[in-house]
């Protein structure tokens, strides 16, 4: 079952734009490289629950806004 909500990556994408935040900024908190980042982000590589604790963390923000 997926713990994260379909539209995690807009989320995520929408919070970054509005708080003026670049992917490069978060990437670093999190110890991955931007490529990563952005992989993630863009659907490349899975947005599972684990990136989306990791990116909350970051960003100092409840990780509930991207999980069910």
């Amino acid at each position: 079952m997926a713990v994260v909500r379909s539209d995690a990556r807009e989320i995520l994408s929408k919070y970054l734009d509005e708080h003026g935040i670049k992917q490069s900024f978060v990437a670093k908190r999190m110890g991955i490289s931007s490529a990563t980042f952005s992989s993630r982000l863009h659907g490349r590589l899975n947005f599972d629950a684990d990136f989306a604790i990791a990116v909350a963390k970051a960003l100092r923000i409840d990780p509930d806004i991207f999980l069910k």
